[in-house]
């Protein structure tokens, strides 16, 4: 992000000296002028140059309160590294591979109950974690930079619902200190977070910021997650207050989504290296695509002919077409040492039998 530079202007003085001829000797006026430049040269002096340690301070305090004010030398910009800025802001969350927060969750006495689900919210191909307690959704991972990135922790007072397009709802239950709420929340994949775009608080109704985001708001929020993998404050603050009927109008009028059965956590290996059942491909024609990701978007790896057996993990995914593909592997002759393979990949549901 761009920081603002502080220019120091530095006074020019100018010593003017008395027109001579030949090798005329210098006057004494003349060499009180010339010692009075000296003397005002000498105690001239320049403002102390910035540390980078108080720089970087600086720019962290100054995003904290959500203001652009870092001050640099006189030359040139002063890059603040990501890295850096992590290292010192509490906020930020610690990025772990999907496994790594399985087993950290399962050696967590207060988690290790919960039970997960790889679901594609918005279907864009890409899974996020959902994990539930006794049925309940309590947390979700949306997926940023391919990690996962807590994004919801549902309180007690809530209770969590997900609909089409990445939409979810919190609304209270007999928990909630106010008398009625619903709250819609909008996912959106290239930050792996969801953010707030409608709210019935007290009778009261009322859109976010994420509701309409302008492209300007979103260069803002794509340079504030790039620096310090947060969210500008004014995401969190109230829009527009609208009607009832404006409110009823603009929610999703889509029946929820049926989430997958929750896997325990003590199965959590089975997701990826233990292959439970047999499928056979029955295409319409005489063969099935084993693509490298769940959608026609992806890579052909192989066509698998009619009756070919495929090995099908637990592990499940949707198309953006809303269809369901199945993660498996495909055992097939191939030209070398051994004689075969192993080819994992993904194939639609609606090809097998």
């Amino acid at each position: 992000m761009k920081k603002t530079i502080l220019a120091l202007a530095i006074a020019a003085f100018t010593l003017a000296g008395c027109s001579s001829t030949g090798d005329a000797p210098v006057t004494e006026n003349t060499r009180s002028e010339t010692e009075e430049a000296q003397i005002k040269e000498e105690a001239f002096v320049e403002e102390p140059e910035i540390s980078e340690s108080d720089k970087k301070d600086q720019y962290i305090k100054n995003k904290k309160d959500k203001t652009v004010k870092a001050e640099t030398e006189d030359e040139g910009n002063v890059s603040v590294s990501a890295d850096a800025l992590e290292e010192e802001d509490p906020d930020v969350q610690e990025s772990d591979t999907v496994q790594d927060l399985l087993d950290r969750y399962m050696n967590d006495p207060e988690k290790k109950d919960f039970e997960y689900i790889m679901f594609d919210v918005n279907a864009d191909g890409i899974e996020e974690i959902i994990f539930t307690d006794n049925g309940k959704i309590a947390e979700i991972y949306g997926m940023r930079n391919s990690k996962p990135n807590l994004t919801v922790v549902c309180p007690e007072s809530l209770d969590l619902t997900l609909y089409p397009k990445g939409m979810l709802r919190a609304q209270s239950n007999e928990k909630s200190e106010y008398d009625t709420k619903d709250m819609w929340m909008q996912y959106f994949p290239e930050w792996g977070d969801f953010l707030s775009v409608f709210e019935e608080l007290d009778k009261e109704y009322y859109t976010f910021c994420a509701y309409n985001l302008s492209d300007e708001e979103i260069r803002e929020i794509n340079g504030s997650v790039a620096d310090i993998n947060d969210f500008p404050v004014w995401l969190y603050e109230w829009s527009d207050m609208i009607s009832k009927k404006d409110f009823e109008r603009l929610v999703p009028k889509d029946s929820p989504v049926k989430l997958p059965e929750a896997d325990s956590l003590s199965n959590r290996e089975a997701l990826e290296v233990i292959p439970e059942y047999l499928r056979f491909v029955n295409a319409s024609d005489g063969y099935a695509n084993l693509r490298t990701g769940p959608g026609t978007e992806y890579d052909v790896i192989c066509r698998v002919p009619n009756g070919h057996d495929l090995e099908v993990y637990r592990k499940k995914g949707t198309s953006k077409s809303g269809k369901s593909w199945l993660k498996v592997t495909y055992f097939t002759e191939a030209d070398n040492e051994d004689g075969y393979m192993w080819l994992d990949g993904w194939i639609a549901e609606s090809q097998l039998d």
